[in-house]
Order: C-alpha cells, then structure tokens, then sequence
C-alpha cells in the first residue's frame, strides 16, 4: 500500500492565490519530509472558487526541483484541450526534471465548461482523447513517427527528450464511466 496526497490547490475565503500556491507547496514539502510515496496534482481551469491550479505540468516542474523522493503524478492531464505533441515533449521532460518520478494521470475531464473556455466541443472530448493518447504513445515508444487523424496531423516528428522511465511514465487513465472504462 502506497500513501500520498491529492494536492488541489484549494481556494478558501479570505486567502490569496499567491498564499494557496504558498500553503500547497509547503504541504508537498512535508509530504516529501514525512516519506509520503506520491503527491498528485489536480487540474482545475475556470473556477477559482474552487481552486487555482490549471497549470499542474508547471507546477509538477517545481515539485520535481524541490523534492528527491516522492513519486509525482498528474491527476489528470485534461488530454484533448492540448496539442498532444506538445502534451508528449512536457511529460518526457518533466521525467527527466524528476529523475523519473513522475506518474501520468490522464483524462477528459467531466465538465463541458471546460471545453467551452477553451473553445472545444464537449461531444468530441472522447474521440480527442482517444487520439491524443494514441499520438503520445507513438511518440514515446518510435525514434520517429506520422499520423493521420481526425484531429491531428504530423509527418516525421521525432520526440526530445525520451523519457528516462521505459517505454514511458506509468500512465493512469482516469474514467466516470462504463463507456469510458
């Protein structure tokens, strides 16, 4: 059994967004001082009442900097709001920045508004997730790779850095439903 923490980066009454960024990150370090196996951040976009944490690739950078020990996961990485190339390139960094640490939470998250701040349409979420994933594996496991997809394009693109965890970060799907699962 492994014991970690869901960090959300909470929004409270009265407090500011630069002392919740404060108050979670020292409670990542105590998670890393006390021997906790993992911290997990969350990934939340257009509700700051709720928390302020929609950056948790930059975040999940910063924890890789100040800790040695605990395992770093994304809980999870809304896949069809990004590029998936892109989405690849960060992930194998960020496992180098954590010599390897790092476990990737993915999903498509369960709130149309999400889609609608960013433009996107809540109806495609699962085939845009469904490919994005496709393209990461392909970029993490092949020297080089193309696609052709609904969605996306790429001819001959070649993945810097690797990442250090072979073939690549230990990937959680996060899922709501039968569908989905």
């Amino acid at each position: 059994m492994e014991f970690g923490l869901f960090v959300e980066f909470p929004s409270r009454d009265g407090t500011t967004q630069a002392q919740i960024f404060k108050d979670s990150m020292e409670l990542i370090d105590a998670a890393e001082e006390s021997g906790s196996e993992g911290v997990w951040l969350a990934e939340y976009h257009f509700d700051p009442g709720r928390s302020v944490l929609s950056a948790p690739v930059t975040v999940a950078g910063a924890v890789a900097a100040r800790t040695k020990k605990v395992k770093i996961g994304l809980a999870v990485h809304v896949l069809p709001l990004r590029n998936p190339v892109q989405i690849a390139e960060e992930i194998a960094t960020l496992d180098h920045l954590s010599d390897g640490r790092l476990d990737f939470g993915i999903g498509r998250a369960a709130f149309p508004r999400i889609y609608q701040g960013y433009g996107f349409n809540y109806a495609e979420s699962r085939d845009r997730f469904n490919e994005s994933l496709e393209i990461i594996l392909e970029a993490f496991t092949n020297d080089s790779f193309s696609y052709e997809g609904q969605f996306h394009s790429f001819h001959d693109v070649t993945l810097a850095p690797e990442p250090i965890q072979r073939p690549h970060p230990p990937v959680w799907v996060a899922t709501s439903n039968p569908e989905s699962f």
